[in-house]
């Protein structure tokens, strides 16, 4: 069995909850190197999970010829020049959600993986995988019949802001919020994607913290509104806001001809009602159908046998191409047809 020597960049609490366990649960994986915005914080880690050695730099894993296969699970502003560095180092990566910050970043990622020979992953949502496979078996039967509606809703109580949050931050975050990019692509997996859109966006504060702790303009929307045409021939609404107290459940409801699908994301519980029943009733997926998040398992095994993995670069642009497209249509006022050609930097700010 090939070894392969894995380099972790981030070494944050979704690393150290996942991605290291499950590595170090493979045969012939070496914990090689390990990097963190600080190197006390990578030394620690290293310590504890028993990682060959904590690097100051990321492009000690990068470009180092001791490394097989790098990790990247740091925030969605560095996930593009991490990336690109690696596979110009011979790595094969799996890069943690969301893909990049915006379209052409995407772009530039999914190219350079092409053109590399080497294996490239992202990291799927978890909520939405357990019944993954059942919504799957469900929506290409009858049980729905035809798809006629989609809404998907992601809202949040407010939290202070008198303190720095990367994901305010346009230059880390790019055009994400909140749970979207997560949703959109656990609906392109579910029904295809979207066909054209029209967003509306809201800010409810001018003002938002920096990493130095300064006020500065706020550009990441607070909540927006999105309409859209799926390729399927469905209408599809979306809502996410990071003001809306004692909101519900995020989900995803699909409504067709002769039934319903509803699934509540982060407890992954599916209910749904076809022709002859009265109410929605739960669902629960078949211990065979049961998908878990085993992303890691496959990253190395399709390194080993070639063996596909997801989601791949491909879909990560997918979901991007939705990300543009609001982001678009928010600063325009205007309906963007998909895929839209890069344009966006951030929220608000152009290339």
């Amino acid at each position: 069995m090939q070894d392969i020597r894995v380099g972790i960049i981030g070494v944050g609490a979704v690393a150290q909850a996942r991605h290291i366990p499950r590595l170090k649960e493979i045969k012939g994986v070496q914990l090689a190197k390990a990097w963190n915005r600080t190197l006390s914080k990578a030394q620690e880690v290293a310590g504890e999970f028993g990682f060959s050695e904590a690097v100051a730099d990321w492009r000690d894993i990068a470009e180092s010829p001791d490394i097989d296969a790098v990790v990247v699970a740091t925030p969605p502003g560095t996930h593009h020049e991490m990336t690109l560095a690696s596979l110009a180092g011979g790595k094969h990566v799996l890069c943690q959600a969301r893909m990049s910050r915006n379209l052409r970043e995407a772009h530039e990622m999914r190219d350079a993986a092409a053109g590399s020979g080497k294996v490239t992953c992202l990291y799927p949502p978890q909520p939405g995988l357990k019944g993954d496979r059942t919504m799957l078996r469900l929506l290409q039967g009858d049980y729905i019949g035809e798809l006629r509606e989609a809404r998907v809703v992601g809202m949040a109580a407010p939290a202070p802001r008198d303190s720095y949050d990367w994901r305010r931050d346009p230059d880390v975050t790019g055009l994400h919020l909140l749970t979207m990019g997560m949703w959109i692509e656990v609906l392109n997996r579910w029904v295809g994607p979207a066909m054209s859109l029209a967003a509306r966006a809201g800010r409810h504060f001018d003002k938002v913290a920096n990493a130095d702790g300064e006020m500065v303009d706020a550009y990441v929307p607070d909540s927006i509104a999105i309409s859209a045409e799926l390729k399927c021939g469905a209408a599809a609404t979306y809502q996410f806001s990071t003001e809306a107290s004692f909101a519900g459940p995020h989900k995803i409801e699909l409504y067709g001809s002769k039934g319903a699908l509803v699934y509540t994301l982060f407890d992954d519980e599916i209910h749904g009602a076809t022709a002859g029943m009265s109410s929605l009733q739960p669902i629960e997926p078949d211990p065979d159908e049961v998908r878990l998040q085993t992303t890691d398992a496959e990253f190395i095994q399709a390194i080993r046998e070639g063996t596909p993995v997801h989601p791949s670069f491909d879909e990560g642009v997918q979901y991007m191409e939705f990300c543009e497209a609001v982001g678009q249509s928010v600063m325009f006022d205007k309906v963007v047809e998909l895929p839209p050609e890069p344009l966006m930097a951030t929220w608000g700010r152009t290339l």
